[in-house]
């Protein structure tokens, strides 16, 4: 067929519209636009948990790697339970970011049983101030599951 137009497919796919598609509510290379106090907190809590982790694998590679997947793996499931498909997708996200926090906690106590170890008092103390706030944004989105089912 010698009239039909060859496909463009740069021109197709931007017909498309972005709506209903958000940005990331979070900047990390500068300031967030809004501020959300557990995604910046547990940001914060795995670079400690990165640096912590990379004077321990000098002693017990697995026992870092361990931490370093765990601690990691709190600021990255709060960054995802951020979008969210529902109350109930968020809930569900939250309490498995909250095993993660309590892994994590777990691991650097153990740690710190271990005199050859390097003991990092103040991220240990960063994990476990982030508890209340895990508990209460489960209980508080826990309920509002509940109100919706019952309507």
């Amino acid at each position: 067929m010698e009239n039909e137009q060859e496909f463009n497919v740069w021109e197709w796919m931007s017909s498309f519209t972005l709506e209903g598609l958000s940005e990331p509510t979070v900047n990390y290379a500068g300031a967030s636009p809004k501020r959300n106090a557990v995604v910046e907190e547990t940001f914060e809590m795995a670079l400690g948990v990165m640096v912590f982790s990379e004077r321990l694998v000098k002693i017990n590679t697995v026992f870092a790697d361990q931490i370093l997947r765990s601690g990691t793996a709190v600021g990255s499931h709060t960054r995802e339970a951020q979008n969210a498909e529902s109350a109930a997708d968020f809930l569900h996200k939250m309490k498995i970011d909250f095993k993660e926090l309590e892994e994590t906690e777990y691991r650097l106590a153990l740690g710190h049983r271990k005199p050859h170890y390097p003991h990092d008092d103040e991220l240990l103390t960063k994990v476990r101030k982030l508890f209340p706030l895990f508990k209460s944004i489960i209980l508080s989105t826990r309920l509002r599951v509940n109100a919706q089912r019952k309507k």
